[in-house]
């Protein structure tokens, strides 16, 4: 959030909804990655 190149009150809030997002969406595909990881091990070591 240290850069911010939009100007004004509302290209802030903007810049932080857009921020959080892209931090939501990163959690988010971290998920299905693991489950894949623990699905591929089950198959090959049970």
């Amino acid at each position: 959030m240290e850069q911010n190149y939009l100007m004004g009150e509302k290209d802030i809030q903007i810049n932080a909804l857009l921020t959080a997002s892209a931090w939501n969406l990163k959690k988010m595909t971290e998920k299905p990655k693991e489950d894949f990881f623990v699905f591929i091990f089950r198959l090959l070591f049970h």
